[in-house]
C-alpha cells in the first residue's frame, strides 16, 4: 500500500525544521502527545560531520487491532524501531519502520521530503506499507494508515501551535 500525507506550513523553513525535526530528535517524548503513542525514546544517534544523523527511536503503542488481526497480533506486540537518516542538504528524512515481533511479514519504508514552495513549507511523506499475511494484510495495513495519518494530523496540529508561539514570543522580542 502507498501513503501519502502532506502538511503545509506558512513559516520559514528554518523555523519549520526546529520544531518539526531538530527539537524532535532532541526531544522525541513530544510524540508520547500522538494518540496511539504509549513512549517514544531515541536509542541511537550519529551526527555526521556533513550534518547528516543516524537516528534511531523506540516505540510501544497502544490502539485498536482489527478483530480479524487480533489472532496475529497481540497488544504487546505493538512495539518497533524507527531507523532513519536525515540529510540537511536535501532536507528528506528516509525511516523504515522495524517491528520487535513478526517483522518478516511487516514492511514500512519512506521519506519525509520539506520543500518550499513560494512562501509556504510543504511536508511531505511517500511511503511503502506492507503486511504480507494472506486475507488480512490489507485490512493490518489500512488500521494502520488510519492510525498513522491520525498521528501526523495531531502532530501537525501541535507543530502550527507551537510555530505560532515562537513568532508571537519573536514579535515581543522574546
Amino acid at each position: 500500500m502507498k501513503m501519502y500525507i502532506e502538511h503545509k506550513f506558512d513559516y520559514p523553513m528554518d523555523l519549520v525544521l526546529k520544531v518539526t525535526h531538530y527539537d524532535v530528535v532532541e526531544n522525541p517524548s513530544v510524540y508520547e502527545q500522538m494518540p496511539n503513542v504509549t513512549s517514544v525514546k531515541r536509542t541511537h544517534f550519529m551526527q555526521h560531520p556533513d550534518g547528516r544523523m543516524d537516528i534511531e527511536f523506540t516505540y510501544c503503542a497502544h490502539g485498536q487491532i482489527p478483530p480479524l488481526a487480533q489472532k496475529l497480533i497481540k497488544p504487546e506486540m505493538l512495539t518497533w524501531r524507527e531507523v532513519s537518516r536525515w540529510d540537511p542538504v536535501s532536507r528528506v528524512y528516509h525511516f523504515e519502520i522495524i517491528p520487535f515481533f513478526l517483522a518478516n511479514l511487516f514492511m514500512c519504508r519512506g521519506t519525509w521530503r520539506y520543500e518550499q514552495r513560494g512562501e509556504r513549507v510543504h511536508l511531505i511523506m511517500n511511503a511503502d506499507l506492507h503486511v504480507k499475511v494472506p486475507i488480512i494484510g490489507p485490512i493490518i495495513e489500512q488500521a494502520i494508515s488510519k492510525e498513522l495519518t491520525k498521528n501526523q494530523n495531531e502532530n501537525h496540529k501541535r507543530n502550527l501551535k507551537n510555530l505560532e508561539k515562537i513568532m508571537k514570543e519573536r514579535a515581543a522580542g522574546g
